[in-house]
């Protein structure tokens, strides 16, 4: 495969799919549209309109009421809704991973748990003593010592972003590292 498709794969698999947001937004223009085409035919046809006739649309324009008001509130608010889901990237929680030959999407649960296992490490406490969250340019690592027993900051510190640089992950992460000032009794 060339460099163009694995980076669109690697989009793909990144970012949220919209179709789902445009079907729903289609779906409710058609809809809108047959209610309309729905009382032009019955004011053409001189029945009794099912909701509001034409003319009282346009008279509701021109002197608008609560209802007018309020339903003109909504459909902006819905406007709103589908302008930033068309604008903003759904991202998913995963990275990339640099390869020659592979496409490679990891998960940012596997991430933290690599980062929090290199922190664990280091700091020589139990896998339930480190906490460790990843988002999509952050990694946060929350370490809980062991009561009288110092954890070295720097030195997780350095074990982690050491780490998260060898993976390389796209987009990079920074890694910040919080040693909790009270430990717990235990091994």
């Amino acid at each position: 495969m060339t460099d163009k498709t694995y980076r669109r794969i690697l989009r793909r698999e990144r970012f949220r799919s919209r179709s789902a947001s445009v079907s729903i937004a289609l779906g409710l223009v058609a809809l809108g549209a047959a209610y309309v085409a729905v009382e032009w035919v019955l004011s053409f046809l001189g029945q009794r309109a099912l909701l509001l006739s034409p003319q009282e649309a346009v008279d509701g324009v021109n002197s608008p009421s609560v209802w007018g008001v309020t339903a003109a509130g909504i459909a902006i608010a819905l406007g709103l809704v589908l302008l930033l889901l068309a604008l903003i990237p759904g991202r998913r929680a995963r990275h990339t991973l640099p390869h020659d030959r592979l496409a490679i999407v990891v998960d940012d649960a596997v991430l933290a748990s690599a980062i929090g296992r290199a922190a664990r490490t280091q700091a020589s406490v139990p896998a339930d003593r480190v906490r460790t969250t990843v988002s999509a340019r952050r990694a946060v690592v929350a370490v809980t010592p062991s009561s009288g027993i110092a954890v070295d900051k720097p030195s997780v510190q350095a074990a982690t972003e050491r780490l998260a640089a060898d993976l390389a992950p796209a987009p990079p992460l920074r890694v910040a590292v919080s040693v909790l000032s009270s430990g717990v009794v235990g091994s």
